[in-house]
């Protein structure tokens, strides 16, 4: 009994407990213990690798009570051997794991093959949409594409058929590591961090968005993976309109069609209201100085109308 309490014994009993701690959770790890029980999985985990730790120890109780101090000792040399051995294999898959956590500039981006017809390409004429897209890029470095002509893909359920990567370059500022060839949004101005995509269908889970505006190709994206701005929103904040040559109107004073017209000069025309069809502009000279204000129609038949311009 006295071997059992002795230094090289208590030594015995702690190495004991942490190498099989260890090797317990790497068994039960091996055979799926845990697996697929979320946040559970891994006290159940540590659980059994405890269990295993435990008995060792008792065992080790036993032993050291009837082995010779001199098996002990080249016991505890070994026990310590195996220590490193499995703290090196640790370490190891630990610097694996951070590899893996390298931000996306520094990757080698292999997009996956894109089958024939990979996207949806709608009958295609301008329209409106429902509003635009904006990824949330510093929240997530990709934004995957799926088909619209893939059922499960409006479930959140399809296969990936490519991406954007974004990451921060040496200003500090978000910008795309990779795009397919095809993407040309609707707006891109990543300096401004402004990156937009017209939506022309929301889904429960999905929405389709137009990845390039001269052909009206289109793609799947995930709904929560940025935000829905709609286009009222939108107008409203942005710095100014203009009314185009191919759809000439005058300012009015009034939301009606036969309303007054506002005659007064000006040099640019700010948002600041949204009825309908209609949008309440403030009239201001080339200071941006308030002049007046008036209506104009921003939208008609599911076209937009106006031309808009993001900064001053």
């Amino acid at each position: 009994m006295k071997k059992a309490l002795k230094g090289s014994s208590f030594l015995f009993y702690f190495l004991t407990i942490i190498v099989f701690f260890i090797l317990g959770a790497m068994f039960s790890g091996y055979m799926g213990v845990g697996k697929n029980q979320g946040l559970a999985g891994a006290t159940i985990l540590i659980g059994y690798a405890l269990l295993y730790a435990f008995g060792a120890l008792i065992l080790a109780i036993i032993l050291a009570g009837r082995l010779k101090t001199k098996i002990i000792v080249y016991t505890n040399f070994i026990l310590f051997i195996v220590l490193s051995i499995l703290l090196f294999l640790g370490y190891m898959r630990h610097l694996e794991l951070e590899r893996d956590k390298v931000p996306a500039q520094q990757k080698q981006i292999t997009p996956k093959p894109i089958p024939v017809q990979p996207v949806h390409n709608i009958q295609f004429e301008k329209v409106m949409g429902q509003g635009l897209f904006s990824p949330n890029f510093s929240a997530n470095d990709k934004l995957y594409f799926y088909s619209p002509s893939n059922p499960n893909a409006w479930n959140g359920l399809g296969e990936v058929i490519d991406s954007l990567v974004f990451y921060k370059n040496h200003n500090g500022q978000y910008d795309i590591q990779y795009a397919p060839p095809y993407f040309f949004p609707e707006i891109e101005k990543l300096d401004y961090d402004w990156l937009m995509l017209k939506v022309l269908t929301s889904g429960k889970y999905m929405l389709e968005v137009e990845v390039n505006k001269e052909t009206g190709q289109s793609v799947l994206i995930d709904k929560f993976s940025g935000k829905l701005i709609y286009w009222p929103e939108f107008i409203l904040n942005i710095n100014s309109v203009e009314i185009l040559d191919a759809f000439p109107q005058k300012v009015l004073v009034k939301p009606l069609e036969n309303a007054s017209i506002n005659t007064r000069p000006y040099d640019f025309l700010q948002p600041i209201a949204v009825r309908g069809d209609w949008l309440k502009v403030k009239l201001t000279d080339k200071d941006f100085s308030s002049l007046d204000q008036g209506w104009i129609k921003w939208r008609s038949g599911g076209k937009l109308i106006i031309r808009y311009s993001l900064f001053s």
